[in-house]
């Protein structure tokens, strides 16, 4: 599907409007501009409508799990005071010099490539986009379930003249010809995935075109021994592990035990397994066939390593639809999808070198311990690079105003014109 100056086309159409498209977003730039206080109030109305239920119709026919979930991310993502908020917060304050006066331009033409692991991403990267003043273009993921067009339709029914600056094509990654010509018609790409896709788009882009990095990130968690003495936060941590299904790239991939004996990881994970049974029978698995690919995957994994003889030491609590692995290496990735989640031994004094190998992927972290550590933890986690401490059951919470990855959200999707006075 294709939503293309306000219509909707079918995939067959996708080689006759990419002829197009470099002269129409060109034509935008040159000669329109977005009324941002429109833009807003339109945004605020389709934030309110499906509050209000009025695109239920609409949103009935997308058969997904947690679509209220989706819904409410939706809504709050366009409300008005959010959306100032985030300018506020994401836009650089310009210094007025004695020659010189500093304003803000729009980048140009914004082609941005989505990942598919948070349903309102795509639609929210464009309204990012409109909101500096860019016309975008935007590659769907292949994952996509229609939400974004219909996101963006409505609201260029209640604005028509954002269909101008609106461009959206489902066209498949391995089709790199037609990739190329969206590209083309950009000032500069934003890229949402892990470092295979931010590395072929860098690959296959031209010198002269930007590039912003929403590159995929790793979350942990980091726990005293004095961990029985915070039953809420262990549920908490627990509750969030099984409701993200560790999909994000805020979930917790890791747990540390603040020690340097592995028993006390192996007590950690008998004492914390019940705390992640209870939620997950709280929140039954729903996507059944997601988590059995993963589980086929970690099978054939396990069955690898296991003739490699690299499990010698590796203990494994198990409950229905989760699991904690007591893991030897102090790395810091991926554990699994679906509730499954490897626990480490690491003493505080060990924290930063192990967090420094990950510099550049370190995302959000959590602490459960008494106030000395978690005092001491938090500064080593902020000098080694990690860019949000948050509850543990609010490590995948986003918030207005926010910077996204230590970087203030809109900041990369404007220029700053300097000029002279006079």
């Amino acid at each position: 599907m294709i939503l293309y100056k306000g219509q909707i086309y079918g995939g067959e159409h996708t080689a006759r409007l990419l002829q197009t498209l470099k002269a129409d977003s060109e034509e935008t730039l040159l000669n329109k501009s977005i009324d941002k206080d429109m833009l807003i109030s339109a945004a605020d109305t389709v934030s309110r409508k499906i509050k209000n239920g009025e695109y239920n119709y609409l949103l009935s026919e997308i058969d997904i799990d947690g679509m209220g979930d989706y819904v409410d991310r939706a809504a709050d993502m366009l409300k008005r005071d959010d959306l100032l908020l985030n300018i506020k917060a994401s836009l650089p304050a310009l210094i007025d010099l004695p020659d010189i006066r500093s304003y803000i331009a729009p980048e140009g033409v914004l082609f941005h490539i989505a990942a598919g692991n948070v349903d309102v991403l795509p639609a929210y990267s464009v309204l990012c986009g409109l909101l500096c003043g860019n016309v975008n273009i935007l590659k769907l993921p292949s994952q996509d379930n229609g939400i974004t067009i219909k996101i963006l339709s409505e609201l260029i029914n209640i604005m028509p003249e954002l269909s101008d600056f609106i461009y959206v094509f489902d066209t498949p990654s391995s089709d790199i010809a037609s990739v190329l010509k969206m590209a083309e018609a950009a000032d500069k790409v934003v890229v949402w995935g892990g470092d295979e896709a931010v590395s072929a788009v860098r690959k296959m882009l031209p010198a002269n075109l930007g590039i912003v990095e929403w590159g995929h990130r790793i979350s942990f968690a980091y726990i005293g021994t004095d961990y029985n003495k915070y039953p809420d936060k262990l549920k908490g941590l627990a509750e969030h592990i099984i409701k993200t299904s560790q999909l994000f790239c805020s979930s917790c991939q890791r747990i540390y035990i603040n020690s340097d004996k592995e028993e006390d990881a192996e007590a950690f994970c008998a004492d914390f397994l019940p705390y992640l049974q209870a939620a997950r029978d709280k929140y039954p698995l729903k996507d059944i066939g997601a988590a059995a690919e993963q589980t086929l995957i970690k099978y054939a994994e396990d069955i690898e390593r296991s003739i490699n003889n690299e499990y010698k030491s590796e203990k494994k609590y198990s409950g229905e639809g989760c699991a904690l692995t007591v893991k030897t290496d102090k790395e810091l990735q991926i554990s699994g999808f679906f509730g499954v989640c490897d626990v480490s031994a690491l003493p505080l004094d060990q924290l930063f070198g192990v967090l420094r190998r990950k510099k550049g992927y370190l995302q959000t972290a959590c602490v459960i311990a008494d106030g000395h550590i978690t005092e001491k933890a938090e500064d080593i986690m902020v000098r080694a690079g990690v860019n949000r401490i948050m509850k543990p059951e609010h490590m995948s919470d986003t918030f207005t105003g926010e910077a996204h990855d230590g970087v203030p959200e809109l900041y990369n999707y404007v220029r700053i014109i300097n000029k002279n006075k006079g």
